[in-house]
């Protein structure tokens, strides 16, 4: 049975709803954490002497922390698991966005808000990829659309404690009380999220993915066939991410060899099950006796190495078009929102208003997300992920204008913000959604932590830019804006349409035919499986000398590895000699 085959009998109900709602807490603790800059700047601008410069300066510090999570969870979440990777980055959020209630200075808080972002930047792009592993295809755009619209929720919230908490009690309390969502977030999620069945299945981990559907559908109330099995395969595409480069293979051994004495796997931490009879390290095996330094070098080169794959990965023909669409889109919402929303209060205050009358008018922007959000919902599987966000981009270009050229006074200035909230909310949720769902399960995280680094730097630029630019026209960084959308708003054209479409788990087409081939045959698929029945776990052991046996004899090191669900996954011997037939014809390893 197909993972998708799967999701569908599982179903959708009380079990999604619980995912959304923690994964919807941790979005809304982003958008806390990011939103509490402008109000932070504001609040704190006598107490630190902030000149309009050091506020951008503020602002932008959060965006570099921002780039750099989002390179750096993007990988994790690829490489350990979503739910792992999003718990640390939400709690790094929460511990140094806590902090920053006691900087005495500048500097201080600048420090304190980089490394928040960087617990921001990670839980992103994990955070979609998470949710949109566990939603079959016909429900999974009304939940990431939900997922998005959480988002709302952290701008209400922020703007909610600037009017109520700073004016009474100070931006240092301001700032300890926005960090609450990403704690509790974190708490939440650490306690009744499991790990992704999409992730697992990808990464040789079939009978853990049959266990949290399981799980799934008896707390959906549905049931799944007597003896379904989830595939579990040696997939290609992760030993090209692994080892593409010379330099990874030179810091971690000789891995295309097949040279079990010195490969990777005897120096890195393994996350698939161990097969009964292979040759996997234990406590006291060949780890242990890898010297300190060597580990950690091996470490280094292949996080090195990872990290240049995936690069060449998103930069290769099968993926290079819509990851440079989907950067400018990037670029351009980034840069055009950010430069707007983030500088909302000083226009304000630059137009007249003073005191509370700033939050109160930056709360009533932020309600304006409610109808983008609610129509959002409807338009990306009607109108589809793609004219969405292109739409809802150009609607915010001409907002922006309008806001420019309002008059300073009367309520123009304030319906041209929310105005331009309220339209592009539509083009944030859908370009979140698209941008998970374009990427294979191998580099979903990965993916969208790049797009979101390549959004930050344009965050970061413009939202620093801005800080001058309105020392010239107040004008000014609205026409940059609207520029920036426009661009993202063209770009999204030329991206495919993923609305209503299975998820693909890898961009190798060797891994897609084998995929293929077990969906039709019905059976194990790579020589494991998560063989799961409803009366609990099938057998763990192959009952043939096939499946266990280490395949040194056969093709190597990746033989061992193709055949290491026969012991762990439970494959049958039929499936097995399958597997071992394709990839003798292939000759290559699985």
């Amino acid at each position: 049975m197909s993972l998708e085959d799967a999701l569908s009998h599982v179903g959708t109900g009380p079990f999604q709803w619980m995912v959304l709602f923690v994964c919807g807490l941790a979005n809304a603790a982003d958008a806390v954490e990011i939103l509490s800059v402008g109000l932070l700047g504001t609040a704190a601008e006598s107490e630190l002497n902030l000149t309009a410069q050091r506020t951008g300066a503020l602002n932008a510090c959060i965006f570099v922390g921002m780039f750099l999570g989002g390179l750096l969870w993007g990988l994790i979440g690829d490489v350990v698991g979503r739910k792992r990777s999003l718990v640390a980055a939400l709690a790094i959020n929460a511990v140094f966005g806590g902090l920053s209630a006691a900087a005495t200075s500048l500097g201080q808080l600048m420090v304190l808000r980089l490394l928040a972002g960087l617990g921001v930047g990670g839980s992103m792009p994990v955070v979609f990829a998470l949710m949109s592993e566990f939603c079959p295809p016909s429900t999974r755009g009304k939940f990431m659309a939900m997922l998005a619209s959480f988002w709302m929720v952290g701008s209400l919230y922020s703007a909610s404690l600037g009017w109520l908490v700073i004016p009474r009690l100070g931006w240092r309390a301001f700032v300890l009380v926005a960090a609450l969502p990403a704690a509790t977030a974190a708490a939440l999620l650490a306690a009744l999220v499991p790990e992704s069945p999409r992730y697992l299945s990808v990464m040789g981990r079939g009978r853990e993915a049959g266990q949290v559907l399981l799980r799934a559908a008896r707390i959906n109330g549905t049931q799944l066939p007597e003896d379904f099995v989830i595939p579990s395969f040696h997939h290609r595409d992760q030993d090209i991410l692994t080892h593409k480069t010379s330099f990874t293979t030179d810091a971690v051994g000789h891995a295309h060899a097949g040279n079990a004495a010195g490969d990777t796997e005897s120096l890195l931490p393994s996350y698939a099950p161990a097969a009964s009879g292979g040759s996997g390290s234990a406590s006291g095996g060949p780890a242990a006796a890898v010297p300190a330094a060597r580990r950690a070098r091996a470490w280094l080169g292949a996080a090195l190495g990872r990290a240049w794959g995936v690069l060449t990965a998103l930069l290769s023909p099968p993926l290079r078009r819509q990851t440079l669409a989907l950067g400018v889109g990037w670029i351009g919402l980034c840069g055009g929102w950010y430069c707007t929303v983030l500088w909302v209060p000083r226009y304000f205050e630059e137009r007249g208003a003073t005191g509370g009358s700033v939050y109160g008018q930056t709360f009533a922007v932020a309600l304006a997300n409610l109808p983008g959000n609610l129509a959002s919902i409807y338009l990306v599987d009607r109108l589809g992920r793609r004219l969405t966000a292109c739409a809802c981009m150009a609607a915010a270009c001409v907002c922006a204008l309008a806001f420019a050229a309002a008059p300073a006074t009367g309520p123009w200035p304030l319906l041209a913000a929310c105005v331009f909230n309220g339209v592009s909310v539509g083009g944030w949720n859908s370009l979140d959604m698209i941008s998970a769902e374009l990427y294979p399960t191998s580099l979903r995280a990965s993916g969208f932590g790049l797009l979101n680094a390549v959004g930050r730097v344009s965050s970061f630029v413009t939202t620093y830019a801005a800080g001058a630019l309105l020392d010239v026209a107040l004008w000014a960084p609205l026409v940059v804006a609207a520029a920036l959308l426009a661009a993202g708003s063209v770009a999204m054209l030329s991206l495919p349409e993923p609305a209503g479409k299975p998820l693909e788990d890898s961009f190798c087409d060797e891994d897609k035919e084998q995929e293929a081939h077990s969906a039709h045959g019905g059976g194990a698929g790579g020589g494991g499986g998560g063989g799961l029945g409803r009366s609990g776990l099938t057998s763990g052991a192959s009952s043939d000398d096939d499946g266990a046996g280490s395949g040194n004899d056969r093709s190597g090191h990746g033989g061992a590895a193709a055949l290491l669900g026969g012991a762990a996954g439970g494959g049958s011997r039929r499936s097995s000699e399958k597997v071992g037939l394709l990839a003798a014809a292939k000759g290559q390893r699985l």
